[in-house]
């Protein structure tokens, strides 16, 4: 948060948290905004961050999109697979789940903050959900077992010129051979 406030935004910030601690619950959460209130009000600078130290970092619109290009991806995968019993017998099914994004690799936390979003909060990618309910994906964090940041990209680049290739005259699904295409890059 900036060092430096102008007087008005420290009393925008100061009246916030004096509500707040009005309508808090419990003891801590009051004491909490309580002391974020002083600090604005008494402009304590070096405590402004105390404010924000919950925030992560800015989810751009170029990270956003790639989170969903990888989401639809795996859909695509897996949905191709599950539809073709042909595939079912000649793809194992392990290879067509996403396995998530690795929470002990920082540039993947905050994929994995927006993937766990639209999961969980705004309830897209409904199979997700159903997967990890039926035991088939364990969690939203990949524990380093997914593929790479690299490898997701030129697999999406795959999937992209295999869906552009054919776009006026395809199916809904992907065959074994472009599924394949896509997890051999």
């Amino acid at each position: 948060m900036d060092k430096s406030l102008s007087f008005k935004e420290r009393l925008l910030f100061a009246n916030q948290y004096e509500i707040l601690s009005r309508l808090a619950n419990d003891k801590y959460e009051k004491e909490q905004y309580e002391n974020l209130r002083d600090i604005f009000s008494s402009g304590y600078s070096r405590y402004y961050s105390f404010a924000t130290e919950h925030f992560s970092d800015e989810v751009s619109d170029e990270e956003c999109k790639f989170v969903i290009d990888v989401l639809n991806l795996y859909r695509d995968l897996y949905y191709s697979r599950e539809h073709s019993e042909e595939a079912q017998n000649l793809i194992e099914e392990e290879n067509v789940l996403f396995k998530g994004f690795d929470l002990n690799d920082s540039l993947e936390v905050k994929y994995f903050s927006f993937y766990k979003f639209l999961v969980e909060q705004l309830g897209r990618y409904g199979e997700i959900k159903e997967l990890m309910d039926s035991g088939k994906i364990e969690d939203y964090n990949s524990h380093g077992f997914g593929p790479s940041m690299d490898r997701l990209t030129k697999m999406i680049s795959k999937r992209n010129e295999i869906l552009e290739r054919d776009k006026y005259h395809r199916h809904d699904d992907l065959t074994i051979k472009e599924i394949n295409e896509i997890l051999n890059v």
